[in-house]
C-alpha cells in the first residue's frame, strides 16, 4: 500500500463550525492552518482560532466536529444587499458616467430629505425640489470634474432659452430619476440606457400584422416551403383583403419585410420544425472542451453498465472442490456496475457490483461509497495503491432511468447533493462512458465475455466458458481500477495520471465530507419506536445512551422517529422532537445516538439478522415467486464478498429499500406478537365429532421426521460432491434467474 496522505479542506466564507458544541465561523486559510472566528451567542468575537488539516481529520474522526454548510449565506445576503451588484459591464464610457450622474444626484436628493438634523430637509414638491437642484449643482459639477477629470457637456440647446453651461436637470426630471431608482430598488440598473424602445419600430400597417404573422408560422412545417412561398402565400391574402377597400387604403408589404420576420424566428424551433427534433439536436448541441471544472468533486458522473462477462455465482473455494459435470450446472450472470467518475481528476470515486439488475438500492450504495474512504476495499482485494479518493460531489449527472428517482433522488437530497438529468447532452456523461470502454479491456483478460453483440459474439459459447467466480471479479475490478486505470497516462490529462490528478488538486483543499451520522440520515431506514427506562427496543436488542436518558422524561410514550443503518446495527439514530430542541441538552441536534447494548458489535448487518430469523425466509420466498425480489439474502451464503469486503469497507453488502423493509417489519410484528402474547380462547369453545376443538382442515401426509440436512459449513468440507451443486441449484431457483438479452441491447457507451 502507498503511504497514506492527510486529506486537506477548503471550507466556505458562509460555513459554520461546530467544536464540541462550540460555534465558529471560517475566515480564511494560509498554507494549511484554517483561521476560525469565534462565535457566542451570535456575536463575533474579534480574535482567531487555528487548526490544521491534521487536527481538523482527527476531530472528524471523533465525531467532535460537525460543519454546516452555507449556515451564514441567508445573514451575509442580506448584508450584500446593502450594495450595489448591477452589472453595467457592456456600456460605454460615457453612458457609464451617465449612470453614476444621475445616482449621485438621486443620492444626495435621499440623504438630504432623510436628515433629520439638517436646517431644511426638501420635499418633492416643484419648488423645493428647484431650490435643491439650485443649492447642489455647483457641488456636483465639481463632482464630476473630481471623479472623471472633465466637466459635464454643456445641456441642450431650447429656442428662446439660456444653454447650461453643463447638463443638471430639471425638477420634473429630478422626480422622475427618484421614481425609477426606487422602482429598480435602488440600483444603477435604474439608469441603463433604453435607447432600442424609442420610437416606432413596427412600420407595418396594423390590419396587416395578424395575416404575416400567421403566414410566417407556416415556414416552420414539414412541407419546408421557401420564403418566396411564403410571401407569395400573404400576397394572395392581401388581394382578398384589398378588394373590400378603396384604391388609397390597400394594405400591402415588401418581401423584404416578410423575409425579415422569418429571420427573426428561432433557428433551432424551425430546424426542429422542418427536418425534425433529432436533425436539431445534432445540429444545435455544443461539443468541444464540455464542461469546464476548476476544483475536485465540483462535478461527478454517475451511470450503470452490464459487464460484458459472464461469472460464475459461487464461492471461490467451493467451485475448486466441484467435478467438471457439477461446475457445469453453477448458475452464470453479467453483473451490474454503477460507476461515478470526478470530472476533473478521471479518478473512479464511487463503485457498486451486483449480481441483480441496477436498481435504486445499488444506486445509492455507489452513492454513498462516493462518500467514505474506500481504502480497505483495496487492502481486501490485494491492491497495492490506495483509494482515498472520497468527499460530497457539488453536481451529479445521470441519466432519466429508473435506477436514478424514487429513493434514491431523497438520499441525494439528503445528502445536499445537486444532481441534473442532461438527456442527450453529450458533454454531461461523457467521462464515465469513456471509462466503461476502457472497462472492456479488463473482460479481455478472461474467458466467458458476452462481446457486444451476436454478430461480434459468433459461435462463442460465452455462458459455458465462463471461468471466474463473483468474488474474483469483484477483486479483479478494484485492481483494475486503484492500480492499473488510477496509475496510468491520461490522455484528458494531458499524460497525467488519475491518482497524480487528485492529489495534486487535494493539496489545495478538498470540500467538507459528510459525518457518519449524516451518511446514516441520508442511507438509513426509517422506523417507530417508544422510549422507556431500559431505552429502545429495536429487533429485540436494547439501545440506550446518555442523551436518550435525558429525552425520555420529556417524551414519555411518543413515538420517535428512528434511522437503522443497515450495515451496521451498533447504533441507531433518534430524531429530536422539535418541542424540546429549546432545552439545552438538545440545543443544536437534530439526531442522537443511542449505542446497542446487548448483543450487536460494530459491522453486525441487516441481513444477517434477517437471515438468522427462519420466520421471514417464507416471506422472502414469497415476493421472489411473485417477481418483485426483496434481496435480502442476494446469494449471500455464496458470495465472500457480502461477509468480508463490503463489511469490512463500510460499503452496503445488502440491496435493501425502504419499501422491502417496510414489508418484512409488518411480518416480524405479526410473528412477534403471536409468539409473546396469550392465546386468546373463545369463552364457550365449539367441540367437533372428532372432540377436538375447531374444525380440522389439512392432515400431514407425512409420518416420519425428515432427516437433517447439512449445514453449508459441512457442504463445504465434504469435498467435490453433486450434492452442493444440488443444493446450489435450488437456492438459486427462488432467486431471479439470470435475464438473456436480445440483439438489440445497450452497447456500453450508447446508453442514451
Amino acid at each position: 500500500m502507498t503511504d497514506r496522505r492527510e486529506r486537506a479542506h477548503l471550507f466556505g466564507r458562509h460555513d459554520r463550525l461546530v467544536i464540541d458544541g462550540q460555534c465558529y465561523r471560517v475566515d480564511d486559510k494560509v498554507k494549511g492552518v484554517h483561521y476560525l472566528q469565534l462565535i457566542n451567542d451570535n456575536l463575533i468575537e474579534d480574535f482567531f482560532v487555528t487548526k490544521t488539516d491534521r487536527e481538523i481529520n482527527d476531530l472528524i474522526s471523533k465525531n467532535r466536529l460537525r460543519i454546516d454548510e452555507g449556515y451564514f449565506s441567508k445573514t451575509l445576503s442580506l448584508l450584500r444587499m446593502k450594495y450595489d451588484s448591477s452589472d453595467l459591464g457592456d456600456l460605454s464610457e460615457d453612458e457609464l458616467r451617465t449612470v453614476a450622474w444621475k445616482k449621485e444626484w438621486c443620492v444626495r436628493f435621499l440623504t438630504n430629505s432623510g436628515d433629520r438634523a439638517a436646517a431644511w430637509r426638501p420635499s418633492r414638491n416643484p419648488a423645493d425640489m428647484k431650490q435643491f437642484i439650485s443649492n447642489e449643482m455647483d457641488n456636483m459639477d465639481q463632482w464630476y470634474l473630481d471623479q472623471f477629470g472633465t466637466r459635464r457637456p454643456p445641456g441642450r440647446r431650447r429656442k428662446g432659452e439660456l444653454r447650461k453651461a453643463f447638463d443638471y436637470p430639471s425638477a420634473s426630471t429630478l422626480r422622475d430619476w427618484l421614481k425609477l431608482f426606487a422602482k429598480f430598488k435602488y440600483r444603477m440598473d435604474a439608469f441603463r440606457p433604453n435607447y432600442a424602445e424609442c420610437g416606432n419600430r413596427n412600420q407595418l400597417d396594423t390590419r396587416a400584422l395578424a395575416l404575416i404573422e400567421e403566414e410566417v408560422k407556416k415556414f416552420g412545417s414539414v412541407l419546408r416551403p421557401l420564403m418566396g412561398d411564403i410571401y407569395e402565400n400573404i400576397e394572395a391574402k392581401f388581394y382578398e383583403f384589398n378588394k373590400n377597400l378603396d384604391g388609397k387604403h390597400h394594405i400591402k408589404v415588401s418581401d423584404k419585410a416578410v423575409r425579415r420576420r422569418i429571420h427573426m424566428m428561432d433557428p433551432f424551433l424551425l430546424d426542429a420544425a422542418r427536418y425534425g427534433e433529432d436533425y436539431a439536436l445534432r445540429k444545435y448541441t455544443p461539443v468541444g472542451r464540455g464542461m469546464v471544472v476548476t476544483r475536485l468533486l465540483e462535478h461527478t458522473e454517475m451511470d450503470d453498465w452490464e459487464a460484458d462477462l459472464h461469472t460464475l455465482i459461487v464461492k471461490s473455494s467451493v467451485w475448486n472442490k466441484l467435478s467438471k459435470e457439477a461446475k457445469a450446472k453453477v448458475p452464470r450472470t453479467r453483473c451490474t456496475l454503477t460507476i461515478g467518475i470526478e470530472k476533473l481528476s478521471r479518478c473512479v470515486v464511487g463503485m457498486h457490483l451486483s449480481p441483480h439488475p441496477p436498481s435504486a438500492a445499488t444506486a445509492k450504495s455507489a452513492l454513498r461509497s462516493i462518500m467514505i474512504d474506500k481504502s480497505p476495499q483495496a487492502k481486501f482485494a490485494g491492491a497495492k495503491s490506495d483509494w482515498n479518493m472520497h468527499g460530497t460531489p457539488e453536481y451529479l449527472s445521470t441519466d432519466g432511468g429508473a435506477v436514478f428517482l424514487g429513493e434514491y433522488e431523497e438520499a441525494l437530497r439528503m445528502s445536499a447533493v445537486s444532481r441534473s438529468l442532461p438527456e442527450k447532452d453529450p458533454r454531461m456523461r461523457g467521462t464515465v462512458e469513456s471509462f466503461f470502454r476502457t472497462l472492456k479491456r479488463l473482460c479481455r483478460y478472461f474467458a466467458g465475455r458476452s462481446f457486444a453483440n451476436v454478430v461480434e459474439k459468433g459461435d462463442y459459447p460465452a455462458e459455458k466458458m465462463a471461468s471466474l467466480t463473483y468474488q474474483e471479479f469483484y477483486k479483479s475490478l478494484i485492481i483494475f481500477i486503484v492500480d492499473y486505470y488510477h496509475h496510468r497516462a491520461h490522455r484528458g490529462l494531458n499524460g497525467g495520471t488519475p491518482y497524480g490528478k487528485w492529489h495534486s488538486e487535494a493539496s489545495r483543499g478538498l470540500p467538507p465530507t459528510r459525518s457518519r451520522q449524516q451518511i446514516i440520515v441520508a442511507f438509513g431506514l426509517r422506523d417507530t419506536r417508544k422510549v422507556d427506562k431500559e431505552g429502545i427496543t429495536y429487533v429485540n436488542q436494547q439501545y440506550h445512551s446518555e442523551d436518550l436518558g435525558a429525552l425520555y422524561p420529556l417524551v414519555g410514550d411518543m413515538l420517535l422517529d428512528i434511522i437503522i443503518d443497515p450495515d451496521d446495527l451498533s447504533m441507531i439514530l433518534v430524531r429530536v422532537p422539535k418541542y424540546v430542541k429549546d432545552r439545552k441538552a438538545f440545543e443544536n441536534k437534530d439526531y442522537i445516538e443511542a449505542k446497542c447494548q446487548t448483543a450487536f458489535r460494530e459491522g453486525v448487518t441487516l441481513v444477517d439478522v434477517l437471515e438468522a430469523n427462519k420466520d421471514v425466509m417464507e416471506e422472502v420466498r414469497k415476493q421472489q415467486e411473485a417477481g418483485r425480489p426483496i434481496r435480502l439474502a442476494a446469494h449471500g451464503k455464496l458470495l465472500d464478498i457480502a461477509e468480508d469486503g463490503q463489511r469490512i469497507a463500510g460499503v452496503p453488502a445488502a440491496e435493501i429499500t425502504q419499501k422491502d423493509y417496510d414489508s418484512i417489519k409488518r411480518r416480524l410484528e405479526r410473528k412477534g406478537k403471536a409468539a409473546l402474547t396469550g392465546v386468546n380462547y373463545a369463552e364457550a369453545p365449539v367441540i367437533t365429532e372428532s372432540g377436538r376443538p375447531g374444525k380440522v382442515v389439512a392432515e400431514s401426509a407425512r409420518t416420519k421426521p425428515r432427516a437433517p440436512g447439512k449445514t453449508p459449513s459441512e457442504l463445504e468440507s465434504s469435498g467435490p460432491t453433486d450434492v452442493i451443486v444440488k443444493q446450489l441449484v435450488e437456492d438459486s431457483a427462488s432467486l431471479p434467474r439470470p435475464l438473456k438479452f436480445s440483439d438489440s441491447m445497450n452497447v456500453p457507451g450508447e446508453d442514451e
